[in-house]
């Protein structure tokens, strides 16, 4: 919160709250649910989330709901989101009430509004980085936007705003001049007064990259999996994809990773992809559609076996497994998998052997050991499977839930990342990336290997950080034959590592540096959207106002005819010696009903 009212809502906005709404729980049953990134059941609101998706708690309440949905929900919010889609265009089955926090007051102001730019870039190249800037009420004043690579200023452009409701686009020419993670801050510098301005600088990091791998897919036929795994392999920046229909004569078998998309056993031009893949100890990942394209792989290799009983399919969720050690995901990540649409797969079994399995089929609301995802690694070059029709619904998915396609893209970048890195005759391998979110859980995976290549986990590793001049001291957690540690959030800045370790008296070593970049959106526009708090009112048939007028509008809800009242009934036992008038009352009524049977009857 970042606003003139900010003290009041960090302090005493609950509190007033609840005791504002309490004429709503002698006709309601009343639940709260707080958004953020992600929906979720809290009675206690602390505003300290970065990111506001206000489509996401729709869609929490559409999947949590499903019983008996809800008489209405009353919507508490500055209308200002950052994450997932926009909320305006959500069709709700219930009415929403929405009630305006926040300053509507257009305050003179001048904010980055968004800085574009490509997150992985090549040396020696030149790459744009794109400025949104935006100003209200500062017509006729001059600002200076200036671009910094780490504390060296690279950028500069002069410029005069020309009206009240003032937005323009600044775009900097940047060359890739040194490897790895670069720090680029964009400043504006004003000499006027301004409603805020820690919104009057952004900063990105770049990874600039010297090379790329190559991942080549093959396929038997064209398939929208190929176009989803292309666009998420190439969202990463470091990888490119090359794709070639199997049937026709192979071009360069160079890649770093082969992707194998329902290929026939029989192919002649497979067996040419096979023996260059264990040639070069190249990774090859199968992704099996069919039932037939899964019965002839069973046949062909001893990786993974089937028992399909009828010619019938059937719809498997995926269930993920959490204790699958070759890669790690965050529990959002992990949440999101889960709601992936069911893949189409055979009836029956199949079972993985000595795969391990990030993902497994759930059958209704039974979790199976029939594989859907797995992978297998030994002295030789590793192998994944992927088994079931709708691996492109994922990404569809992912799209439709967040806006976006990164939890797809996320879940391909790692498998991909995994099948290509190679042991080689490095034998002290981590996973640490070299730039992390805020926002972001960071777990650190490391692998090391004996003379012989196995894995082996008897030695402790130790993790240093240093940030800001402080050394912070870890011991990472065996994981099964491997090793990981969950550092949580960590502040935003540069720091530096150093793992180490020492097995059977050779010492092991590795140091770098990552960086956690800060995001917090809610400082860009901090002005309240009552118009769109409005829309999503009219829209499903509520009301809105503005918080000073929510007495009104809670008289309103609680007497409002049009809903249909829940009846609850309540049971409670207590001792007869409790009650000690009534007891007499009871006593005295058998006593009469023994006389009068006694003298009519007796």
């Amino acid at each position: 919160m970042n606003t003139k009212d900010s003290l009041y809502f960090l302090h005493e906005y609950e509190a007033s709250l609840k005791k504002q709404l309490a004429p709503l729980y002698d006709r309601f049953s009343v639940e709260w649910l707080t958004f953020g990134k992600k929906a979720e059941k809290n009675e206690h609101f602390t505003f300290s989330e970065h990111h506001t998706n206000i489509t996401g708690l729709f869609d929490y309440i559409d999947n949590q709901y499903l019983t008996r949905k809800p008489e209405g929900v009353l919507l508490l919010s500055d209308g200002r989101y950052n994450h997932g889609m926009n909320p305006r265009y959500q069709v709700n089955s219930y009415p929403v009430y929405t009630v305006v926090l926040g300053d509507t007051t257009e305050v003179p102001d001048v904010y980055i509004k968004e800085v574009i730019y490509d997150k992985f870039n090549f040396l020696h190249t030149i790459f744009p980085i794109k400025v949104e800037i935006a100003a209200w009420k500062q017509r006729g004043e001059k600002l200076i936007c200036l671009l910094k690579e780490d504390d060296r200023i690279i950028g500069k452009k002069e410029l005069t705003v020309d009206r009240d409701d003032y937005i323009t686009d600044v775009v900097f020419d940047v060359e890739a001049r040194k490897k790895g993670v670069v720090r680029y801050t964009v400043e504006l510098e004003t000499n006027f007064i301004e409603k805020s301005r820690e919104n009057n600088q952004a900063t990105v990091y770049v990874n600039i990259l010297d090379h790329s791998g190559d991942i080549a897919i093959y396929y038997t036929a064209p398939h929208p999996d190929i176009a989803a795994i292309t666009s998420a392999v190439e969202a990463s920046g470091v990888y490119k994809c090359t794709h070639q229909e199997l049937s026709k004569p192979l071009k360069d078998l160079q890649a770093n990773l082969f992707i194998l998309h329902n290929p026939q056993p029989e192919n002649p031009n497979y067996r040419k992809i096979i023996q260059e893949a264990e040639k070069r100890n190249v990774a090859v990942w199968y992704i099996l559609t069919g039932r037939k394209n899964i019965l002839d792989f069973s046949r062909y290799t001893n990786e993974y076996g089937v028992s399909f009983t009828t010619g019938m399919n059937e719809y498997a969720l995926p269930a993920y497994n959490r204790n699958f050690s070759y890669f790690g995901f965050t529990e959002e990540e992990a949440w999101g998998f889960m709601n992936f649409p069911p893949l189409i797969v055979p009836f029956g079994q199949i079972k993985t052997n000595a795969g391990k399995n990030l993902f497994v089929q759930k059958i209704k609301s039974t979790v199976t050991e029939n594989g859907m995802m797995s992978f297998y690694s030994n002295n030789k070059a590793k192998q994944a499977y992927f088994w079931g029709e709708g691996l492109w619904k994922w990404r569809l998915f992912s799209y439709k839930e967040n806006g976006n396609h990164d939890l797809f893209n996320t879940l391909i970048h790692k498998t991909v990342n995994y099948l290509v890195s190679r042991t080689g005759s490095d034998r002290f391998i981590h996973d640490i990336n070299a730039l992390y979110d805020e926002t972001e859980d960071i777990s650190v995976d490391v692998e090391l290997y004996n003379d012989s290549y196995e894995l082996v986990n008897t030695p402790d590793v130790r993790l240093v950080l240093e940030f800001e001049g402080k050394e912070y001291q870890y011991l990472l957690n065996r994981n099964e034959d491997k090793y990981r540690i969950n550092l949580g959030n960590l502040s935003a800045g540069e720091y530096h590592y150093k793992l180490s370790t020492d097995f059977k008296g050779e010492k092991f070593e590795k140091k770098g540096v990552f960086y956690v970049r800060t995001q917090n959106p809610e400082l860009k526009d901090m002005r309240a959207d009552a118009r769109l708090m409005q829309e999503i009112a009219d829209n499903s048939g509520g009301k809105s106002c503005f918080y000073a007028d929510i007495d009104e509008l809670i008289t309103q809800i609680s007497t409002d005819s049009q809903f249909t009242p829940m009846y609850k009934a309540e049971i409670r036992y207590v001792n007869l010696g409790e009650l000690e008038w009534a007891g007499i009352i009871l006593l005295l009524l058998v006593c009469i009903e023994w006389m009068l049977l006694k003298y009519y009857v007796g």
